[in-house]
């Protein structure tokens, strides 16, 4: 494994406990009335880093396979 894909797995992995807690946050305010806003925000931004993380190891991915066929 290199470099660029461990950080991008443990970014989807950071991504994906963000989004929990702000799922969680968001639940419990609309139970008790208040205000919803921050949460989905903050689970809007969860997975847009989710995203962004899922493209950077798919370019890894990639740039190594390429980096294979030139060297083999």
């Amino acid at each position: 494994m290199n470099i660029a894909f461990n950080t991008a797995v443990s970014g989807m992995l950071t991504a994906q406990s963000n989004a929990g807690e702000a799922a969680r946050q968001l639940v419990n305010n609309a139970a008790k009335g208040e205000d919803i806003i921050q949460s989905v925000v903050a689970l809007k931004k969860a997975e847009q880093a989710q995203s962004a993380a899922a493209l950077v190891a798919r370019t890894a991915s990639q740039m190594t396979d390429r980096l294979l066929d030139i060297t083999v």
